[in-house]
């Protein structure tokens, strides 16, 4: 039997009940008035007009009594229908807010005092216990900004609705998640209630930080694409004019016989710019390659003191033309690595090119080489140049980027050096670090890991760490 079913039978039991008892009671009331007739009428004689007038009198209040008890019963019945259906309207409510996806939490006087099943979840609790009486407040997780924390606890100190809020809500194991409030107030007369309702909205705030993310991503490659085509105009225009000047020049004898030592000079200038053109396209074809996974390595065994050496070969003119003075120091014992000889020789070539072509005159670069901590080996090239902040620093590894704009800028060059020199010492297996201070100078470490060393076996034959040989 149903709650509603029980409630009616008992409230129709009760009925009866009083419908019995007054029943007894009218009988009772009707022998009281009619014993001391009969025993009057026993003593003196018959009295029929006074005993038609009792029964009349007996008749009509067993009907009022009658009548009365059957609207008890037809009110019983009414408020039990009533208290049916409040029940259900509480049932209904209830069942809405248990299916409700949101949190749905009843504040009293600032106390946690309601939570559906959802908000318990929400806020990864095991079940409302640990949440119940607990201070609203204590929810707030620290993201949440000091107006809205404001905006939540003056709402429950008045008992009054709460706007349109984010705040960030605490879950039981130390995390938060960012979620939309609102609340309205609940009618009391002793205490100071308010409905609250959240909804977590941090999917929808990561996928706008993503796509903010992502617009910036693609502003910073249009204005790194602006800038590379700026850079390629100078790098470019620069040899090409040399050399379609200077080639008319000597084709058209401006100069007559008596400027042939002229024409070799400027025939000179013409193989320099050529040389530094097919460096720039070199480099554009380098990254690109590198970019789109299509470098491959051809590793061979090199020694390092002969790589360095070799390297600083091919800019000891520069160097000695820019009054910088070069060195060089490699430990002894130094066991040779496996490495692809040309791109080895062009990380070493890029770093010492820029340690150059930024360190002035009276300054020096040194170059030295040994065995790193982890077995591997370290290359490190230090100068006394002009150096980098962090921010500079940041800009140099970025691909076309300069750290001085096209206006203004000293120094040529694609702004792809370090880049190139960062991908090919990771394809390596190595790592890149710098370390620069403006008017200090620059340190560049390349490092090579263990895997790529050999060192001689107790036979006389070389052998890699790792025991493989490419």
């Amino acid at each position: 039997m149903n709650i509603d079913a029980y409630d009616k039978t008992a409230a129709k039991a009760h009925a009866r009940a009083i419908q019995r008892t007054t029943g007894a009671l009218a009988i009772a009331v009707v022998l009281l008035i009619l014993l001391p007739v009969v025993a009057a009428q026993a003593a003196s004689g018959p009295l029929p007009g006074a005993g038609l007038l009792l029964g009349a009198a007996a008749v009509w209040l067993l009907f009022r009594l009658s009548s009365l008890t059957k609207r008890s019963i037809q009110t019983v019945d009414l408020l039990v229908d009533e208290g049916r259906r409040l029940r259900e309207s509480e049932e209904r409510y209830r069942t809405i807010v248990t299916a409700t996806p949101e949190l749905v939490m009843i504040a009293r006087n600032g106390l946690v005092d309601y939570v559906n099943g959802n908000g318990t979840a929400m806020l990864g609790a095991e079940s409302d216990d640990f949440i119940l009486a607990r201070p609203v407040a204590s929810l707030l997780g620290a993201g949440t900004s000091a107006v809205d924390r404001g905006h939540v606890l003056a709402a429950l100190s008045a008992g009054a609705g709460l706007p349109r809020c984010e705040v960030w809500l605490s879950r039981s194991d130390g995390t938060a998640f960012c979620a939309e409030l609102t609340g309205v107030p609940l009618p009391s007369l002793t205490d100071r209630m308010v409905l609250l309702m959240a909804r977590d909205v941090s999917d929808h705030r990561r996928i706008e930080t993503s796509l903010r993310d992502a617009k910036e991503q693609a502003e910073l490659a249009n204005r790194t694409k602006s800038q590379f085509l700026a850079n390629m105009s100078h790098e470019l225009r620069t040899p090409l004019n040399a050399i379609i000047g200077f080639s008319e020049i000597i084709a058209d004898d401006s100069f007559g016989p008596d400027g042939l030592p002229m024409y070799t000079e400027y025939a000179r200038d013409i193989r320099d710019s050529g040389r530094h053109l097919l460096t720039v396209i070199n480099d554009i074809l380098d990254y690109s390659r590198i970019d789109a996974a299509k470098t491959e390595l051809s590793d061979d065994i090199n020694d390092i003191g002969d790589v360095i050496s070799a390297s600083i070969r091919v800019v000891i003119n520069r160097a000695e033309s820019a009054g910088v003075q070069l060195r060089q120091s490699i430990h002894e014992g130094l066991p040779p690595v496996v490495a692809d000889t040309l791109k080895l020789k062009q990380i070493l070539l890029n770093v010492l090119s820029n340690a150059v072509k930024f360190t002035e005159s009276g300054g020096s670069v040194m170059v030295s080489a040994g065995l790193a901590e982890d077995g591997g080996v370290d290359i490190q090239v230090e100068d006394t140049g002009i150096g980098m902040n962090e921010d500079e620093l940041a800009l140099a590894f970025q691909p076309f980027a300069q750290v001085e704009s096209t206006l203004n800028r000293k120094y040529e060059g694609t702004g792809l050096g370090l880049p190139i020199t960062k991908s090919l010492t990771e394809l390596h297996g190595g790592s890149l670090v710098i370390k620069s201070a403006p008017g200090v100078g620059t340190s560049v470490t390349i490092h090579l890991p263990a895997s790529r060393v050999f060192r001689q076996s107790p036979g006389g034959q070389r052998e890699r760490v790792s025991g493989f040989v490419g």
